[in-house]
């Protein structure tokens, strides 16, 4: 036998042996991962049901009604008959601003409706005598011209002394400056004694409605896209328009006022605003809250544990047991919260969702149920 041949043989004979020692090693491994078993893993099972949207913005809570109110008449201060931080009534006297002028103003005016009363009974009884002589043809047709002239001069001061005396009693009311609405004053922007007329010097002080306040806030393009396709598709449906504003540990019931059609190009949202009633005013304006939507539900939805979720580079999906063993499920979340998420596609009623131990799971690992979360 050449030594070529004796050679092809011994590798030959090498290569067999190779190829069992590696052989075992892999039956080897395949034994030690049957021998660790199912992984143990806790479960939520998927019930179907009409689950309620969550949606969550950042609010500012303002006045219903936030005004200055400000002189309509030129005067001095006389009186202020509150103090700052005050609780008004709607018709409570504020200021009383300097009245003898305007009480002297509205006496003349009234002289003076007197005085063209007077005058307008003589040119009636003038004219009326005029009529019956100018009949008879008593008197000239120029008597019976100024006759009739001064009777309806008479008629025309009338009602221009009836709109002085009016006018004078609006500024005469003016001097005392009541409050239009109910609500809590500031701190004055006049002392007594200081003359105030209408323009720049007109601003009093601030009343500010509490008994009812607002949350302004902004809904993202892509939420009202959201909001709008999913109704219009028939998957999401809404019940009502209420909200709840959340400031620190308290929750405040309300309703969703306003939400605008016009996006703001400068923001990329959708102006909202919710209205809720604030009897103790605890609520105060300016001060920062967040505002739920409430109302929007997805029909035939599941609400699972939010960490069973889990997402690829295109699709988020759960793993659930079938038939012992670990299945991936590609599913639609619709809405988040901090523990859950709303899922409209994907899964099944009675589904087990694993949604722990989700590092050692794989589609086919053997699992193990050791806890249900309800």
């Amino acid at each position: 036998m050449s030594k070529f041949r004796k050679a092809l043989i011994f590798s030959s004979c090498l290569f067999v042996l190779a190829g069992c020692a590696d052989g075992g090693k892999d039956a080897k491994a395949k034994g030690s991962m049957r021998d660790q078993g199912p992984v143990p893993v806790g479960i939520f099972t998927a019930k179907m049901a009409d689950e309620p949207i969550v949606l969550e913005y950042p609010a500012r809570v303002v006045s219903d009604q936030d005004v200055d109110i400000v002189a309509k008449i030129s005067g001095t201060i006389e009186k202020q008959n509150f103090k700052a931080g005050d609780k008004i009534k709607k018709g409570d006297e504020l200021f009383l601003i300097e009245p003898d002028k305007y009480e002297a103003a509205y006496e003349m005016a009234a002289a003076n409706l007197s005085l063209a009363n007077a005058n307008l009974e003589k040119a009636r009884l003038d004219y009326n005598r005029a009529s019956r002589l100018k009949r008879s043809n008593s008197i000239s047709q120029q008597e019976f011209d100024a006759a009739s002239a001064a009777y309806n001069s008479a008629l025309a001061s009338i009602k221009s002394s009836e709109a002085a005396q009016k006018n004078a009693a609006v500024d005469m009311n003016y001097t005392k400056v009541i409050a239009p609405f109910s609500g809590v004053v500031g701190d004055p922007y006049v002392d007594v004694g200081e003359f105030v007329s209408p323009g720049a010097n007109a601003r009093l002080v601030r009343l500010t409605k509490l008994d009812v306040v607002n949350a302004e806030f902004a809904i993202p393009d892509i939420d009202a896209l959201t909001i709008n396709n999913q109704k219009n598709g028939g998957e999401w449906a809404q019940n009502g328009s209420l909200a709840t504003l959340k400031v620190g540990d308290r929750e405040y019931n309300g309703t969703i006022t306003f939400i605008d059609r016009v996006l703001d190009e400068k923001t990329g949202s959708i102006a909202a605003k919710a209205s809720f009633e604030n009897k103790d005013g605890s609520l105060l304006p300016d001060s920062f809250a967040r505002v739920r939507m409430d109302g929007l539900y997805q029909k035939d939805g599941f609400k699972i544990p939010q960490v069973a979720v889990m997402q690829d580079l295109s699709d988020s999906f759960v793993y659930v047991i079938e038939d012992g063993s670990a299945s991936k499920k590609i599913v639609k979340v619709v809405s988040e919260t901090g523990e859950y998420s709303i899922v409209s596609s994907g899964l099944n009623d009675g589904d087990k969702v694993i949604i722990d131990n989700l590092m050692k799971v794989r589609v086919g690992t053997p699992v193990q149920i050791v806890q249900e979360v309800k």
